[in-house]
């Protein structure tokens, strides 16, 4: 049987639990904890695959349950964990998050989350990994946040955005503040990365919500326009001048802004690597990895191979940016991806920390751009990527 087309048996699949997504989004929150209601190895095991990925150790707990607590439930068990970190802690949020194990016994956290008594507001989270991948741990913890801690608005902002479903700090987001700050826009919140219980609850006064990643972002940014009439725009994530000048111009036509791309675009742009000739494969999430197919095309490099973590209609939307000698992979197992790198005759690999054991074992280069602390996005991230393109050269 051809490697990666077991009907039975995934070799590391491409996508891991709803928890997963859920503890992503909810540590992004400075001022939180989360509390998972479940054995230990759940909290064990994403943390650790969040430290490999490049993020800081998260405030995530357990009720370590056991055995016992499996047949006989445990919600007094979950009401003194809520009430020790509320007092230990004092977050602004503590985030109850359900699992496997105490969605199978029908364990009722959010009675629990209602019935304690805290000065943290305290959410209650369905996310037991059975029930949805990490996908949808993303998008509907984000819509959950908005459902129950924005406020109605005392005053609106006429340039001011919320940025949505971005779920990376550190230099992407410092960047992109900075871009929108050259057409006189103000980031106002941030779903998640970087933000404050209260920079979300007053999420409601910007003008704007500008989605980042569909998959992650859209069903908040539909909530919000649910509850407060707030419009909202998808936007691809700007990798690349070309990418930031679009970024740009979009927010400004949704705000009604005056702006001249010749204005904003750098006098100066760094050289670009030679690549006539690479067999690049771009490996990654659907959003990022379609910004960095469109971010190669425009420097006349076209990836041999594309491969999406998850469908987002992401056959189709590759099909208007590459050719039919581009090859399109959606939620590919492991072994399949390596098959296909091998066949493609792939020398760079685009991807994140995945993809390193492939380069390693095909003895290509690679190039982490999916994770971590690096700059990708803007005009900043542009000439990042080109340098550390160039040393690939």
């Amino acid at each position: 049987m051809v490697a990666g087309l077991l009907k039975s048996a995934a070799k590391i699949p491409r996508a891991t639990c709803q928890l997963f997504g859920a503890i992503k989004v909810i540590s992004n929150i400075r001022d939180s904890v989360i509390l998972v209601h479940g054995p230990k190895g759940c909290v064990y095991h994403i943390n650790y695959i969040l430290g490999m990925r490049g993020d800081k150790t998260s405030n995530v707990y357990s009720t370590c349950m056991d055995e016992k607590d499996v047949i006989f439930g445990a919600g007094d068990k979950l009401k003194s964990a809520i009430i020790e970190l509320d007092i230990e802690f004092g977050p602004a949020l503590i985030a109850v998050l359900s699992c496997c194990a105490s969605s199978i016994i029908g364990e009722d956290v959010e009675s629990v989350v209602k019935d304690v008594q805290t000065r943290a507001k305290v959410l209650g989270i369905d996310a037991g990994g059975f029930e949805g991948d990490n996908r949808a741990g993303y998008s509907e913890t984000l819509r959950r946040l908005v459902e129950v801690l924005v406020e109605p608005p005392h005053t609106h902002d006429k340039l001011s955005v919320n940025l949505i479903g971005l779920l990376r700090a550190g230099p992407d987001l410092r960047e992109l503040k900075r871009v929108l700050a050259i057409i006189g826009v103000q980031v106002n919140a941030v779903l998640t990365a970087g933000a404050t219980v209260r920079q979300i609850e007053r999420a409601a006064s910007a003008a704007l919500n500008v989605v980042l990643c569909e998959a992650t972002g859209k069903d908040a940014a539909e909530q919000l326009e649910k509850q407060f009439d707030m419009p909202y725009i998808i936007e691809e994530l700007p990798i690349g001048y070309e990418a930031t000048l679009r970024f740009l111009a979009h927010v400004a036509d949704a705000l009604s802004i005056s702006m001249d791309l010749d204005d904003v675009s750098p006098k100066h742009r760094i050289e670009v690597p030679q690549m006539i000739g690479k067999r690049v494969a771009v490996i990654g999430g659907p959003t990022r990895a379609i910004s960095v197919t469109k971010f190669l095309k425009e420097y006349g490099v076209e990836p041999a191979l594309v491969v999406s973590d998850f469908d987002v209609n992401t056959a189709e939307r590759l099909s208007g940016i590459v050719s039919d000698r581009c090859e399109v992979l959606v939620a590919p197992e492991h072994e399949l991806i390596l098959e296909r790198c091998k066949a493609q005759r792939i020398d760079l690999i685009l991807g994140g920390m995945l993809e390193r054991p492939i380069a390693s074992r095909l003895g290509v280069a690679h190039l982490d751009i999916m994770h971590g602390s690096e700059k990708t996005v803007g005009f900043s991230g542009a000439e990042a990527l080109l340098k550390r393109l160039k040393g690939k050269e």
